[in-house]
């Protein structure tokens, strides 16, 4: 299980954000997990401003107040950050309470007051989980890595990221590895049942064709005409190895 000191060194602008009325929760959690935390009082603010953020976790109060619930922002947050662990904290020890926080979308407990102890377990525990979810979404084709969970791709030259449908076209053509994927079989597994024209899987590949093309030297997308698409070595990169195969034998 990762420690929170090799988190920190995976990145030294890692963060939490603390939703809570309480400036003492902020201090222990702060003190617990050697992160700095972006403290917020009001879920109406946060809400408004959870954008401007990317977090490598959230704990989030119940109760903050009159008519302030922080269970009401938790489906927002979690549509803004959806691979941060959003932690519930609060004081209610009922368990209608747990199956609230759950069902609005947090990923974990912890009841008040806050045990130290308690609180790293669970937050390495989800940090675990999404470790394990990122190493599963990597795939890997020559010199590009797509990432389907955060929606990248990334090459020797840099990274891109993709809309959900770009994702998931070219991770259809990444695993076919290099055989022709017919139109129809992109076109179900990106759209299910919805009927979709070629030329908006046309629109989408040229998309696609362009990110490539600024990350990558090596892979690109042929046009199968009557049939599909193929991804692929560039003419250049198949000649480069022909060369070290000629070079080498």
């Amino acid at each position: 299980m990762p420690t929170m000191e090799t988190i920190v060194k995976r990145n030294n602008k890692d963060y939490t954000i603390t939703l809570d009325d309480d400036p003492m929760v902020v201090k222990i959690i702060e003190k617990t997990t050697g992160l700095p935390t972006i403290h917020y009082s009001s879920a109406k603010k946060l809400a408004a401003e959870a954008k401007q953020y990317s977090p490598i976790a959230a704990f989030v109060d119940i109760y903050l107040g009159i008519a302030d619930c922080g269970l009401d922002i938790v489906p927002a947050l979690r549509a803004v950050w959806p691979y941060a662990p959003i932690l519930i904290v609060t004081i209610d020890p009922t368990e209608e309470a747990v199956s609230a926080a759950l069902a609005a979308g947090a990923d974990d407990f912890l009841r008040k007051p806050l045990r130290p102890k308690e609180l790293m377990a669970r937050l390495q525990a989800r940090l675990k989980d999404l470790a394990q979810k990122e190493a599963k979404s990597a795939l890997n084709f020559a010199d590009i890595t797509l990432d389907t969970i955060h929606r990248t791709v990334r090459g020797r030259n840099g990274l891109k990221y993709l809309t959900s449908t770009e994702s998931n076209l070219l991770l259809c053509l990444a695993r076919a590895k290099g055989t022709i994927v017919p139109r129809s079989a992109l076109k179900r597994h990106c759209w299910g049942d919805i009927s979709v024209s070629d030329n908006a899987l046309d629109r989408k590949m040229h998309e696609i064709r362009k990110a490539l093309k600024d990350i990558s030297e090596t892979v690109t997308i042929r046009t199968a005409y009557g049939e599909g698409f193929v991804m692929e070595l560039t003419d250049r990169a198949r000649k480069g190895r022909s060369k070290v195969l000629l070079t080498s034998s």
